[in-house]
């Protein structure tokens, strides 16, 4: 083909793909396929609305768009100026108000979803309203939603209705939704900074609505934001109003952006990278070398606060603990709540202070090549008067100068709960001074993941969903669903935004009678993190059957894969793969039944199987067998209810 023709045809290629994106539909740039189609654009009312589809399937239809700023309704009555590309492929909206005023809406579009979010021009303080940004959905979609009311940290019962069901509900993001025509949907937000964190409300039928929720216990009384009494833990009040400023040298106010993440199955679902695509990049002089920044070492924990007896919190304890990690290749002891009162509590302080005898803990660790990382309340606690918290500038710089001084590489910070535009504020604050002191953070007690890990990589994870603390289901002190049920939606709802702080597997103390043994080790493969917080004694794992699988875990995966087997609600199986080996994990809901799968996630070839799971009739012992296995072959498993297990894969 000639050169000229070849340029034609180029430039053909070029404007057929620029008129598609002006029309608002996505461009795969590997096959020019446009799954994702979005308009935006003012109805008979005059209100802004949003409509997708996907695949040329409908998936959202006449969604109100717009923010409640001063009184003003932005995206009612409103006149688009101008719509143009720029950098990221991001498709910018210009309107202006009937007032004259004008604001920005920005559209990502994905081959697998898209994302919105708003700009506003201002020069000082703005208070916000509310939110119109909504989505409408086809009748009989069914949902699975952590509900209100609301706290975080102890996230209530997961829900699973239709959306013809949902007026009055408040939903945490993420939601997962699956439409009458097949499409898997979820909903949450991304990039959230110096802005107020977002929930979803079911403000009529098939319809769900940013907006914004303040625990009344939460409510700051001059910098108090720390753990309220217990009566106001689930009480909330909606759509607040709350007052931000642009940042330094900014002359707008940005939202966070709003995600609906499009899949036709669960394996797309899960592996969603919109999140990570809209997230800010890391600071170069706090990260210079972003993610791969050599002090940030993922890796696996124990701690002590399930061991039973008063000796839990002991420095006597927490040797142990680090004894067992070393002999186990586990890299980290978290030691948690009471360590700062050791001057009172130790038998052996001899006067020394809580920095002298961490210190002590912390030289006798790494002597056997383990980490020491330490808890620490967000803010001041009610009842609490030692410890004031981290709000205080001075008080956080202090701490955590000590913290790096006496040689503990991270922190475990709790006790945020809400996600109001101070407290976001404040674990960005937080995150920084640790970062300037190469320390790693996993919050607790907090909001949602929004992609902050991407911007601060020293932030492996965030608790943000009701683990293993909480277990026994509706009997617990954090009511919810059976734990077979709750586990078999995590993967699909919690796990999409990223790790949690789940701190799986236990067998004695914390393991519900609902699960089984099999089900504890391999909820490890399955609500995987950075950082990886065992529950369990050292002592059960160095006496595990299924001991290598603990010693192997890995915390960074390669891929996942979802098997199709899988359902929301009743069976979680997960595909993992670590170089070249392969690992399944697969938890059971409330039903027995039969696991047959073929392994056709498994490159051609001959492998050995080790496979760790229930004994027969019996929910409390694990058995470990072996075989040899093929890529195609099928595995036939029994599964008890509240069952599971978790195979390892490699070739020979």
């Amino acid at each position: 083909m000639n050169n000229r023709i070849t340029k034609f045809l180029a430039i053909t290629l070029f404007l057929l793909n620029i008129s598609q994106i002006v029309k608002g539909e996505a461009v795969d740039a590997v096959t020019g396929a446009t799954p994702v189609k979005l308009k935006i654009e003012a109805n008979a009312d005059k209100q802004l609305v949003l409509d997708v589809s996907y695949e040329e399937n409908p998936v959202i239809r006449e969604a109100p768009l717009g923010l409640n700023v001063d009184h003003r309704l932005l995206g009612k009555d409103a006149q688009q100026l101008s719509k143009e590309k720029k950098k990221n492929n991001t498709l910018v909206y210009e309107f202006q108000q009937a007032d004259g005023s004008r604001f920005f809406l920005d559209a990502r579009i994905f081959p697998d979803g898209i994302a919105l979010r708003y700009r506003v021009p201002a020069d000082g303080p703005v208070c916000i309203y509310g939110e119109e940004t909504s989505f409408i959905f086809p009748s009989q979609t069914k949902v699975w939603y952590a509900s209100g009311p609301f706290q975080y940290g102890w996230l209530q019962q997961y829900q699973e209705r239709e959306t013809d069901r949902i007026e009055g509900e408040l939903l945490a993001p993420p939601a997962t939704f699956h439409l009458p025509n097949g499409i898997y949907a979820a909903i949450t937000e991304a990039n959230l900074f110096n802005y107020h964190g977002a929930v979803l409300l079911g403000t009529a039928p098939n319809k769900v609505q940013f907006g914004y929720v303040e625990n009344k216990g939460h409510v700051e009384t001059g910098i108090v934001t720390g753990l309220p009494p217990a009566k106001y833990w689930h009480e909330e009040v909606r759509n607040i109003p709350w007052i931000v400023s642009p940042k330094a040298e900014s002359q707008e106010i940005v939202t966070p952006w709003r995600i609906l993440m499009l899949s036709k199955d669960l394996n797309g679902l899960v592996n969603n990278q919109i999140i990570a695509q809209v997230s800010d990049q890391p600071n170069k002089t706090l990260f210079p070398d972003g993610a791969k920044t050599d002090w940030i070492k993922p890796g696996r924990a124990t701690f002590t606060w399930y061991v039973q007896g008063s000796e839990k919190l002991s420095v006597a304890t927490q040797k142990r603990f680090v004894d067992g990690c070393a002999e186990l290749g586990i890299e980290s002891v978290v030691v948690d709540d009471g360590w700062e009162l050791w001057q009172q509590t130790e038998k052996e302080a001899n006067g020394r202070t809580k920095w002298e005898i961490l210190k002590e803990l912390v030289d006798y660790a790494k002597a056997k090549n383990v980490d020491i990382w330490v808890w620490r309340s967000s803010s001041p606690r009610s009842g609490n008067k030692s410890d004031i918290g981290l709000v205080d500038p001075q008080e956080r710089t202090n701490f955590m100068k000590k913290c790096a001084e006496v040689g503990v590489k991270g922190l475990k910070i709790d006790f945020f709960h809400t996600e109001n535009l101070f407290t976001v504020n404040l674990m960005e604050n937080i995150l920084k001074d640790a970062a300037k002191e190469k320390l790693m953070v996993i919050f607790h007690g907090v909001n949602k993941p929004t992609g902050d890990s991407y911007t601060y990589p020293n932030l492996l994870a965030k608790e943000a969903v009701r683990g293993l603390e909480c277990v026994g289901g509706e009997d617990s002190w954090a009511p919810g669903s059976a734990w077979p049920y709750h586990n078999t939606v995590l993967p699909f709802t919690r796990w999409l935004v990223g790790a949690a702080d789940y701190t799986p597997m236990s067998f004695t103390t914390q393991c519900s009678p609902s699960v089984t043994f099999g089900c504890q080790l391999s909820s490890i493969y399955m609500f995987t993190s950075p950082m990886l917080i065992f529950a369990a004694d050292v002592d059960e794992m160095l006496s595990c059957p299924g001991r290598s699988f603990i010693e192997s875990v890995p915390v960074i995966w390669d891929e996942t894969v979802v098997l199709p087997e899988s359902e929301i609600g009743r069976l979680a199986a997960l595909a993992r793969r670590k170089g070249d080996v392969w690992y399944l994990t697969v938890l059971n809901g409330e039903d027995a039944r039969t696991f047959d799968a073929k392994l056709d996630f498994l490159p051609k070839g001959k492998y050995q199987m080790e496979i760790a799971t229930d004994a027969p009739g019996n929910r409390k012992q694990l058995v470990v067998k072996k075989s040899k296995v093929r890529s195609g072959q099928r595995l036939k498993e029994e599964l008890m209810s509240g069952g599971g297990f978790v195979a390892r894969i490699s070739r020979y």
